[in-house]
Order: structure tokens, then C-alpha cells, then sequence
């Protein structure tokens, strides 16, 4: 007689929970599977509009539970940010120069799933499917920038979260 142990009965059982293991691994692979959006921010000097929506985004992405990759980049790298705005940046927990200053190139849009360029950086050629945002100036008039900032960065946020409950490679 047969034991309990090596009863046919209880092989469909376990093949039974380990096909539904295995189909749940899939699932949550395929899932896993999909990359980041990678967002890209231009501005003219690549210092402050672009570096600042860059941190900011990184941290309200993190706080929001979004998995994007951020990066940013000068038409014309330059350091524009005034010891000033430096400090009321350091206040808010922002670092723009927390990343070194990068001159755009047509890979970094090409590698882009979304462009973002500010104001005249809107103009380049390369950037001709980039949004545009038009904002205020941080050296100039810090609360309106920032006021500007975290409206468009809400409403992006809820953009990207849009796009993360689609399947890979939908638009």
C-alpha cells in the first residue's frame, strides 16, 4: 500500500500551488520589468530652473511613491545661482548643485521619455517636442517661483502615475 506521502492525491495539489506561485512571480516580474520614466529638464544655464524642478521632483516622486529617473541639463551650462537664492534653497532642504552642471545633447533627449524646457531653452531645435514651461525667476522673485513650480510638479506627478498604471511601452 502506498503511503500517505507519495499519495497521487496530493501531487495535483502542490503542482496546483507551485503553477500559481510561478504565475504570480511572472505577474510581479513583468510588472518590475517596466523601467522608470526618465524625465529630462532644460533650462538656458542648466543651474537653476532646470537643477531645482530636478531635485524637487526627486523628492516629491520619493515621498509620493513614483519610480522615475530625473536628470538635468544646460543649453549653455553656467552657474546662475546667487549666494542669496542659495540660501533660501538650503532652507527649503533643495541642492541644485547636487549633481554637476551638464551641457545638453541630442542623446540626453533621445534617452528622454519626457522633455521639459524652460523658457528660452524651448526655443533650441532639439527640443522640439519638449513641453515648455515659461516660470518666473528664482534669483528674482523666489515665492512666485516656487509657487509656479510646485503646481506644475503636481500636476506632472500626476501625469507619471498616470503612465505607471499602463502596461511597458504604452503612450
Amino acid at each position: 500500500m502506498a503511503s500517505s506521502r507519495t499519495s497521487p492525491r496530493r501531487y495535483p495539489a502542490r503542482r496546483a500551488v507551485v503553477i500559481g506561485l510561478g504565475l504570480s512571480l511572472a505577474s510581479g516580474l513583468a510588472k518590475a520589468a517596466c523601467p522608470p520614466v526618465r524625465v529630462l529638464f532644460v533650462c538656458p544655464a542648466g543651474s537653476v530652473k532646470s537643477a531645482i524642478a530636478r531635485e524637487a521632483l526627486k523628492r516629491r516622486a520619493a515621498d509620493e511613491g513614483v519610480s522615475l529617473s530625473v536628470s538635468s541639463r544646460g543649453v549653455h551650462p553656467e552657474d546662475h545661482v546667487s549666494p542669496g537664492l542659495a540660501a533660501r534653497l538650503k532652507a527649503d532642504g533643495l541642492n541644485p548643485a547636487s549633481e554637476p552642471l551638464r551641457l545638453l545633447t541630442q542623446a540626453d533627449v533621445a534617452q528622454a521619455d519626457m522633455a521639459i524646457a524652460f523658457d528660452a531653452a524651448a526655443d533650441e531645435p532639439m527640443l522640439r517636442s519638449a513641453q515648455a514651461w515659461k516660470t518666473p525667476s528664482w534669483n528674482g522673485d523666489y515665492a512666485a517661483a516656487k509657487a509656479d513650480l510646485d503646481g506644475r510638479l503636481a500636476l506632472l506627478l500626476v501625469e507619471l502615475k498616470a503612465r505607471a498604471t499602463r502596461p511597458c511601452g504604452a503612450p
